[in-house]
C-alpha cells in the first residue's frame, strides 16, 4: 500500500492518456477505407415451400403403404378351392401338424428336450 500511495502522490489520480482532437469524428470513414473490398454475393434462389420438398417422400410412402396393404390382403384371403380343416378337426386320418409348429409351441411353453424325454419314459 505504501508504494501505491507514493505513486499516486507523484503522478496523481488523473488519466494519463488523452485522445487527439477530432479522432473519433473521422474514425469510421478511415476504418472503412482501410478494409478490403468484399466480392458481391450472388442472389439467392427463392426457397421452395416445404410441401414441395416433401411431396416425393409422401408419394413414396403412400405407394409403399398401398403395396403392404395389398400383400396383407392377398395373404389373408381364403381361397375357395383350398379347404383347411378347423383346428378341432384333427384326427388320426388327417395330416399331422408340422414339426415347426410343435417346436414353436414347446419353446413358448419353455419345455426342454430333457423334460419331454422324462415325460415319455414316465421316469418322474
Amino acid at each position: 500500500m505504501k508504494e501505491e500511495d507514493f505513486i499516486r502522490k507523484q503522478c496523481g489520480n488523473g488519466n494519463p492518456f488523452k485522445v487527439p482532437e477530432g479522432y473519433f469524428e473521422q474514425f469510421a470513414p478511415r476504418l472503412m477505407n482501410r478494409l478490403p473490398e468484399k466480392e458481391a454475393k450472388p442472389a439467392r434462389q427463392p426457397l421452395r415451400p416445404i410441401w414441395q420438398k416433401t411431396a416425393w417422400y409422401a408419394a413414396a410412402a403412400t405407394v409403399c403403404g398401398a403395396m403392404c396393404l395389398g400383400i396383407f390382403h392377398l395373404k389373408s384371403v381364403h381361397h375357395a378351392d383350398r379347404q383347411t380343416p378347423s383346428p378341432t378337426a384333427w384326427t388320426a386320418e388327417t395330416e399331422e401338424p408340422d414339426d415347426a409348429y410343435i417346436n414353436d409351441a414347446l419353446d413358448y411353453a419353455m419345455v426342454s428336450n430333457q423334460e419331454i424325454a422324462l415325460y415319455l419314459t414316465e421316469a418322474y
